[in-house]
């Protein structure tokens, strides 16, 4: 049988008092005599009472609870993100609900209106993979709630948004492979309408053109962060009549997989194909070779979309002026280049 959970009534009923006392009580009003505040906190203590945050938050019109979209969880990128976020919000009184979307659209929809109803103060949202329609965030956005867009960011509103060093990231790998003598670079890219999938064709298309390597459209293949679109694009590549010298991937889980392609088709990595990925993440240093890769500082990025949150919350106003904070990396060369 489910357990009695305690209230104000239940304090107000053994102290023979109205439960309007008791609440004043316990959210120290000083209108309350000292005697009576006395003897309900000692019964809220002695009955295990536990305050209802989301009706104090109701009172105060702040629940200080944020929401907290990331599209998967199991990935250490976005769970070291959210591990920043919790640790810059927890140190000022604030607490989050971490919703997955799955990438999917229509959960990330779903979790939007989910955190509405339970009245979060502030939402943080890194979109899905295929997030085109920004119709919820705009809603947000209309009503006035504190939003903070992170790594796969809403370019459509003037709010704070956290970014990669997408860019830079990908030139100075794609340079790093110049410098080694690799001149057939192919290119692991992500959906075309992603912003950090744009920036990082333009850092790699950027490389080539100040070395005075042409552009070969063959050597660029868009993915869908998908297992099988890398083993497609692999296939394609290495079926080439002058095929790549070195791939350049977005992210490492797509690099990881690509060397255990060539290693099964028996291309030697670095000797025949060198590669290098996008992120650092901890499996990019337990492959061997280890993989060459640009780090992305997650937990950075998590401290700076939380860090805009603040701010947005203690000037309590809906939304500051739009910044965009780039959390810079660094390549870390390994045994794969």
């Amino acid at each position: 049988m489910k357990g009695h959970q305690v209230t104000i009534i239940d304090i107000a009923r053994k102290l023979g008092i109205s439960k309007s006392t008791v609440s004043r009580a316990l959210t120290n009003n000083p209108n309350v005599n000292p005697d009576t505040r006395k003897a309900v906190l000692e019964m809220a203590k002695a009955l295990d009472y536990q305050p209802n945050m989301l009706a104090l938050g109701l009172i105060k019109n702040e629940t200080r609870m944020l929401g907290v979209i990331i599209p998967d969880i199991q990935k250490p990128f976005f769970a070291a993100i959210v591990s920043g976020i919790q640790h810059t919000v927890g140190r000022m009184g604030y607490r989050t609900i971490i919703a997955q979307s799955d990438e999917s659209p229509q959960i990330e929809k779903e979790n939007i209106q989910a955190l509405m109803l339970s009245r979060v103060d502030g939402f943080l949202i890194c979109h899905t993979r295929d997030t085109r329609n920004f119709d919820q965030i705009k809603m947000l956005y209309q009503k006035g709630f504190p939003l903070v867009s992170f790594a796969r960011i809403c370019q459509e509103l003037p709010i704070p948004k956290v970014v990669e060093d997408d860019f830079n990231g990908l030139y100075t790998t794609t340079q790093h492979l110049i410098e080694r003598g690799r001149k057939r670079i192919a290119l692991l890219a992500g959906p075309k309408h992603l912003q950090a999938s744009k920036l990082r064709l333009q850092g790699y298309l950027s490389a080539l053109r100040q070395n005075g390597i042409a552009f070969d459209n063959e050597l660029v293949m868009h993915t869908r962060f998908l297992a099988d679109d890398v083993t497609v694009a692999v296939d394609r590549w290495l079926a080439l009549a002058d095929p790549p010298d070195a791939i350049c991937t977005i992210y490492d889980a797509g690099a990881v997989q690509v060397m255990q392609l060539l290693k099964g088709r028996g291309v030697n990595v670095p000797g025949d194909i060198a590669v290098a990925g996008f992120g650092n993440d901890p499996a990019s240093r337990l492959v061997e070779p280890g993989l060459t890769t640009f780090e992305q500082r997650p937990y950075e990025i998590g401290q700076a979309a939380g860090k805009h949150m603040l701010d947005i919350l203690k000037k309590r106003i809906g939304n500051v002026p739009p910044d965009i904070t780039i959390s810079e990396g660094r390549l870390v060369v390994r045994g794969s280049t």
